[in-house]
């Protein structure tokens, strides 16, 4: 009966499980096409007034326009100082540089000459962006000057003058690395927060299990606990409780499992369709392919027995259809939230690595995922036993909640 009543329903539930495939496809269609969009860039033009024609000033001003963090931002135009102020005034350029006579020498002999920089009354975000890299460099070249004359000051008092330009060097090469080297100013630290999965490979295991888990919604008819006269009923005719709340779970593993095929078939075409259109994409079914098809199976029929308990289990607690299917969205999505489905684990707090790493939809992401990638040794007992684990707690929780139900 129950499993007639599964067949009669399932193209409805099919027909809502591909529209919420579609609805969560076109999400994720809308997400990857807006981060191709390039950010929005600010380049600043800035008039550069050399008072002289000298070669060193050419050179330091040809430095500074090669430099990364400068060339990204900022385009210099090297023009009179007539020219300079007349395109200021029309808005053409943020700033106006006017670079003293003798600016490399005077900087090299301590006399430190003064570099002249014009805004616009009206100072657009060109400019305001341009000023806050003027007012850091000014910064630096203070720092720079204080620990140059604080060492020499420091050498002269305890008779080291000797070592004055050994140490000059030092505090050179110091600053250079600083303001030049990204190393210098940040610690590097690789983190793998996709494992052995590429991106692609692991946002499409965690799409697969939050997919399964969401088509708990639809199969609520199918798990819905029967009313209490009608269980009795059949319970008189020889139909266990037992019995027939493990039919009802049955019905929901079986339609669960229907599911995954259809996902799996999906996931093949479209990746045959990218190998036949000249495109890069991952092989399905690696683990399969690598000679683990016995393990590859198990983790397939486990983790649909997972998904499929959490459902049942959820909707005997619940004890209603707005609550039970209320209570399942926002447990699923929590859930694979914290199991890094949405952003790796790795990128959340350490708290919440350590509750998402315990949760069901940790062991089913990675279980998913070892379907496209192959699973190592470790990966298949863990997975294994903590999806096991989880399956008999549900399990557990729901046939105490039905009992309590029936007396």
């Amino acid at each position: 009966m129950e499993i007639n009543r599964m067949m009669r329903m399932l193209p409805r539930m099919l027909l809502q499980a591909i529209l919420l495939m579609g609805i969560i496809g076109m999400i994720a269609f809308c997400g990857v096409k807006s981060m191709d969009k390039e950010p929005l860039a600010v380049k600043v033009d800035i008039a550069v007034v050399m008072q002289e024609n000298n070669a060193m000033t050419r050179m330091a001003v040809g430095f500074v326009e090669g430099m990364e963090s400068v060339s990204q931002f900022c385009t210099f135009r090297q023009v009179s100082e007539e020219e300079g102020f007349a395109l200021l005034q029309e808005g053409k350029v943020a700033a106006v540089l006017v670079l003293p006579e003798q600016l490399v020498e005077g900087i090299l002999n301590g006399q430190n000459p003064s570099v002249q920089i014009y805004f616009a009354k009206e100072a657009g975000l060109e400019a305001m962006l341009f000023k806050e890299f003027t007012d850091a460099g000014v910064g630096l070249l203070n720092v720079a000057q204080a620990e140059i004359y604080g060492v020499c000051d420091t050498a002269a008092a305890y008779g080291f003058t000797d070592k004055i330009s050994v140490m000059e060097a030092e505090i050179d090469s110091y600053n250079l690395a600083f303001a030049l080297d990204r190393l210098a100013l940040y610690e590097t630290e690789q983190l793998s927060v996709t494992g052995q999965m590429s991106v692609l490979q692991y946002f499409a295991a965690s799409a697969v299990v939050l997919l399964l888990l969401l088509f708990g919604m639809a199969l609520y008819p199918v798990m819905q606990p029967e009313p209490l006269v009608f269980r009795k009923q059949l319970n008189r005719q020889g139909v266990g409780f037992v019995w027939q709340d493990f039919v009802q779970w049955l019905c929901g593993f079986l339609s669960t499992g229907l599911v995954a095929v259809l996902l799996g078939l999906a996931i093949c075409i479209v990746s045959a369709l990218q190998k036949h259109l000249g495109q890069k994409t991952a092989v399905p079914w690696a683990g399969a392919m690598a000679g683990q098809r016995i393990e590859t199976i198990a983790m397939l029929l486990l983790g649909i027995m997972t998904i499929s308990t959490l459902v049942f289990c959820i909707y005997s607690i619940a004890g209603n259809r707005i609550s039970g299917i209320l209570l399942l969205f926002v447990i699923s999505l929590a859930m694979v939230y914290l199991s890094g489905g949405f952003v790796p684990s790795m990128l959340l707090s350490e708290r919440m690595q350590k509750i998402g790493d315990k949760l069901p939809t940790a062991y089913l992401i990675r279980a998913a995922g070892g379907i496209f990638t192959g699973y190592g040794h470790g990966t298949v007992r863990e997975c294994m036993a903590g999806m096991s684990v989880y399956t008999v707690f549900m399990g557990a929780c729901a046939w105490l909640s039905r009992r309590r139900n029936d007396w």
